[in-house]
């Protein structure tokens, strides 16, 4: 029984031990070299390890990066980070992402978010980031295709148009402030009874709205100013007459508002004068000062004599 028990012991630890180097193995497998190639436009980079590998890809914002992780894959001794500003791509980074399991992650930085390809073959990886730029409202589809026998095969994440509804809040008809004295007023073809009633509600005030007041449509934007200030160039040109009175403890405190609506008439437009005509002044006697006798009138201008009387005898 004794020896049976140590057997097994052995044969167990026989296993584990062939279990960690199965293990081992598989994470054994080390990229080698990360080579920026293409022309000045395109950019491709060549990841190539000591075994297959397979990419897993995404595309990460804020900055702008693509990201390539290389599961059960640890980076070499001999890779480096490389700043290469070609293109669209600013730098490449490489470095061990996670120890347990180990994963060798591959990063691109971006200029802005672009189109990318990835094409796996056996234990090398290309990389191609293309000169497709992201437009607003597009987001990323990452289709991947696998070839006979289980074997990754092209990788492509390409940008599909769409279009983000843009939603606008509506303004509101009426808003009216007030805040240290100073009146605003906002209204797109209110009714001037509610643009009114706003002000009365947001001032205190005692306001007396007329009727008829609730057909006249108001349009009017005017910027926080004294109170009085703002009424009065809310009602000039109004069908209302108009009292504003201010608080007399506070001038900058509105107290009371009275409206009445004008009267409404016809322009009567007053009779023409006759005119009269302008007296002869040869036949105005002057007028002697007061204190002075009336001067005798000139023989020039004196009448002549009555003529003597008739008493039938001849002369």
């Amino acid at each position: 029984m004794h020896r049976f028990s140590r057997r097994f012991a052995i044969r167990l630890w026989a296993a584990a031990g062939c279990a960690c180097l199965a293990i081992s193995s598989l994470a054994q497998v080390s990229v080698r070299s990360v080579k920026v190639l293409g022309s000045k436009d395109t950019v491709e980079v060549e990841v190539e390890a000591s075994d297959r590998i397979v990419p897993e890809t995404q595309v990460l914002s804020g900055p702008d990066r693509l990201v390539i992780d290389f599961p059960n894959a640890v980076p070499g001794s001999q890779v480096r980070n490389q700043s290469i500003d070609r293109g669209d791509v600013k730098d490449v980074r490489v470095g061990l992402f996670q120890a347990r399991p180990p994963v060798t992650r591959v990063v691109l930085d971006l200029k802005s978010a672009r189109s990318y390809q990835v094409f796996p073959y056996g234990r090398t990886v290309m990389i191609k980031v293309t000169g497709s730029a992201l437009a607003a409202g597009e987001s990323p589809a990452i289709v991947e295709d696998q070839q006979p026998g289980g074997r990754p095969g092209l990788i492509a994440a390409n940008y599909t148009n769409s279009v983000a509804p843009v939603t606008v809040a509506p303004q509101p008809p009426l808003q009216v402030s007030y805040r240290d004295g100073l009146l605003g007023i906002h209204a797109n073809r209110a009714t001037l009874s509610e643009v009114l009633y706003a002000i009365q509600q947001q001032t205190g005030a005692d306001i007396s709205i007329p009727a008829g007041a609730e057909q006249e449509r108001v349009v009017a934007d005017i910027a926080p100013s004294p109170a009085a200030e703002a009424l009065a160039r809310l009602l000039n040109g109004s069908r209302f007459k108009y009292l504003i009175l201010n608080s007399a403890n506070d001038p900058r405190q509105l107290d009371r508002v009275i409206l009445s609506a004008r009267a409404e008439g016809v322009f009567v437009p007053p009779p023409p004068q006759t005119q009269q005509p302008e007296p002869d002044i040869t036949d105005e006697q002057p007028v002697p000062p007061p204190g002075q006798p009336a001067q005798a009138p000139s023989p020039e201008n004196a009448p002549p004599p009555p003529p003597p009387p008739d008493n039938g005898q001849d002369q």
